[in-house]
């Protein structure tokens, strides 16, 4: 079972490079470019968990790599082109889901780092290209690190965090690691105009919730998002 699922994992990737190869996306690469001063920022809590430790440097190694690529106007960031693939001895193995069901797998946690990304983006007004909420909500009022609706889920193979540069300067991503919160950073070279973003979310029925994201500068429902709750 353990061979067929990775075999199949390796055809989504090859299967995603063809498809990378033959279109029209120029993807970022790796380079220096000095420093930029001007950024916007995003702070997230680290919330307790036997796992978090571990989630931490998952987090580390991927802004390591993350931070590492420039990318010019016009080109598209790939989480998964920046951090590589997780199933690695490199990444521990921390809490994740996988067939909605939440579970300890190599490379757990990392969705934070593609999360903040995705929610800087959106202030930074950047063309959203691919991203996927989660299909369930893990957490209570109390414990939720993010507001729901700002998350952007990724599955190396099969999903994808991926930002177009419609800016007109040079941007790249930073994370940060510290003991009790983890942020976020988009520098640039230029200024970018910032968008006030607003998330709210609503009860559908017992098990379900709809999260609308919201730009409030334009004025326009950028995306909806449906979880259902992971019984606690």
């Amino acid at each position: 079972m353990q061979f067929v699922r990775w075999s199949k994992l390796k055809a989504h990737v090859f299967a995603n490079y063809l498809q990378d190869a033959f279109g029209s996306y120029k993807f970022c690469k790796k380079r220096s470019c000095g420093v930029f001063v001007n950024k916007i920022e995003v702070t997230q809590p680290f919330t307790a968990s036997a796992t978090l430790e571990k989630k931490k440097h998952n987090l580390k190694l991927a802004a390591d790599r993350i931070r590492k690529y420039v990318i010019r106007p016009g080109e598209v960031f790939s989480f998964w082109r920046a951090v590589g693939n997780p199933n690695t001895k490199q990444f521990a193995a921390s809490r994740g889901i996988r067939g909605g069901v939440l579970q300890l797998e190599r490379g757990g946690g990392l969705c934070q780092a593609s999360g903040i990304i995705y929610h800087l983006a959106l202030i930074a007004g950047l063309q959203i290209i691919e991203r996927y909420n989660h299909s369930k909500d893990l957490y209570t009022e109390e414990t939720r690190f993010c507001p729901l609706g700002s998350d952007a889920t990724v599955a190396y193979g099969y999903r994808d965090l991926r930002i177009k540069n419609n800016t007109d300067t040079l941007i790249n991503f930073s994370l940060e690691v510290c003991d009790n919160h983890f942020t976020g950073y988009l520098f640039s070279k230029e200024p970018i105009p910032k968008h006030e973003i607003h998330f709210e979310y609503q009860v559908k029925n017992d098990n379900l919730l709809e999260a609308v994201t919201i730009d409030k500068t334009s004025g326009e429902i950028l995306t909806t998002s449906i979880y259902e709750r992971l019984e606690q």
